[in-house]
Order: C-alpha cells, then sequence, then structure tokens
C-alpha cells in the first residue's frame, strides 16, 4: 500500500519591501565587514540606482538605521551616511524607548520594575565582586565619600545615588546584564526616587551603598547580592508607603494568577514627577 503523501517543509517567503531591502543589505554588509566603522556609504542618488529602488526608499532605510545608532548621516557638502562603531549604546537607546512606551500606554509598575531591578543588579553585583578592578573600587569609593556630604542637595545626592548604581553594573563587565539595567536607572528610577523623596534617610542609604561596595571590594559576591537584596526591600518598604506597593511580595501575591489578574501596584506613568 503506497505511503501517504508527505506534507512538503517548503515554506514561501514574502519579498522584502525595498526599504527592508536597502536595509537588510546594508547590515549584512556590515556584519561580513565588507563594511567598516567610518565607511562612507554611497549617496542617495548612487544607492538608488545600486539598489534599484527609489530615493525615497533609500532615505527611509538610511533613516531607520541612523535611528538604531548604526550609521550617522551628516548634512551639506562633504557630509553622507558613515557606519558607526557597533556597541551596546544603540540598543540601550531602543530599550529605553520601548519602556518610555510600556510605562506610558501599558503601565509598568513598581512592583515589577522592584522584581526586575533586584534579578538585575543582584547578579551584577555579584559578578562585580568576582571581576572588579582596583579602578573600578576607587571610583565606589569616590562616590561613596561624596555623597556624605551634608551640603548637597537632594538633586546632586539623588545624581550621585544613580552614579553609584551604574558603577556597581559596569563593574560586572556584563554588557547584556547593562543594557537593560541602564534603562532602568536613566529612565524609572529618577522618577522613583521623586516619588519617594520626602521618605528618603541619606545616612540608611549611604550606609546599604557602603556595604554594596565593602562586598565587591571584598570580592565576596554571596554578600554583595545580598546587600543589594536588602536595598531593594528597603526600597520597597517606602514605595509601599507611599502607595505605590499593596502588601505582600510579588511570589505572595501571584499564587498562579495571570499578570493582569494580579494588582502588582500603581503604574509607573510618564507624568508621575
Amino acid at each position: 500500500m503506497p505511503s501517504p503523501p508527505t506534507t512538503p517543509s517548503f515554506r514561501p517567503s514574502p519579498l522584502p519591501t525595498p526599504v527592508d531591502h536597502v536595509r537588510f543589505q546594508i547590515l549584512n554588509a556590515v556584519e561580513s565587514g565588507e563594511l567598516h566603522p567610518g565607511d562612507r556609504l554611497p549617496s542617495e542618488v548612487e544607492a538608488a540606482r545600486g539598489f534599484n529602488v527609489s530615493r525615497s526608499a533609500v532615505r527611509e532605510a538610511l533613516k531607520s538605521l541612523a535611528h538604531l545608532g548604526l550609521i550617522t548621516t551628516v548634512p551639506g557638502r562633504g557630509g553622507g551616511s558613515f557606519v558607526n562603531r557597533l556597541d551596546h549604546e544603540p540598543v540601550e537607546r531602543g530599550l529605553t524607548e520601548a519602556m518610555q512606551l510600556l510605562l506610558r500606554f501599558d503601565g509598568i509598575n513598581v512592583a515589577e520594575i522592584a522584581d526586575a531591578r533586584r534579578a538585575l543588579e543582584g547578579a551584577c553585583a555579584e559578578l562585580a565582586a568576582r571581576r572588579r578592578s582596583e579602578a573600578d573600587v576607587a571610583a565606589m569609593a569616590q562616590i561613596l565619600t561624596a555623597v556624605e556630604d551634608d551640603g548637597l542637595s537632594d538633586e546632586d545626592w539623588l545624581d550621585l545615588d544613580i552614579h553609584f548604581h551604574r558603577r556597581v553594573v559596569q563593574s560586572a563587565y556584563n554588557r547584556v546584564l547593562q543594557v537593560p539595567l541602564a534603562t532602568l536607572h536613566r529612565l524609572a528610577q529618577p522618577r522613583l526616587n521623586e516619588m519617594i523623596r520626602p521618605l528618603l534617610d541619606r545616612h540608611e542609604i549611604n550606609a546599604q551603598h557602603r556595604a554594596i561596595a565593602d562586598a565587591i571590594g571584598s570580592r565576596d559576591p554571596a554578600a554583595a547580592r545580598a546587600a543589594v537584596n536588602r536595598h531593594v526591600e528597603y526600597l520597597e518598604g517606602l514605595y509601599g508607603q507611599v502607595g505605590l506597593l499593596p502588601d505582600g511580595s510579588l511570589d505572595e501575591r501571584a499564587n498562579g494568577k495571570s499578570p493582569e489578574a494580579l494588582g502588582k501596584g500603581q503604574p509607573l506613568q510618564r507624568d508621575n514627577r
């Protein structure tokens, strides 16, 4: 008896749009090494002729690549589009913009931010305790000395607070962890600090930061993560006092419920200052 016909694995793929056609070819050229940082791309007219697309398609493709930070466009005589040196900063900018949209429209809330910060910064503190250089330790110590100045304004002290946490993250030497944490520190943390500013105890927070730095300096990964956890738990207590967090941890309140059913705290909207 003949075997039943098999379903072919072939799946047709749609043709890319002219904009995608240009963008993908430039990306592939950068990835393959055909284009290098600093190389000048063909002019808009030359590219349109070479790619066999309209000038508007080339213009839109270049605009999207510039938005990602992959190329820089210099206007005027002698200008043009140039390939950038690729690093984590374009990804960080894109994630920051995405987070801004989520904060504004989807209502990411404080409980989720605290959860993410504890997990990511705790991991960074562990890695920093293993990998930190003497320069990293000295930089953290310099910040910790600066924050002891009682004459600092709240704004300057909070700015140093964020710089301290960024230095902890940098000392982990892991750009994959650095990108999301840099987004949290840049976007969410300043707003949260503003909301709990009247409750902030400088001396307590300075002591918590010193415990994190001491553990990193002593190359004690477990103590470094524990110090970060204590710091985030202290901040969560302050968020609860101003109504940003309900009682109980996320783990206690989840118990198999969907995220939509949790009621996990107040959203951190962009206009909450």
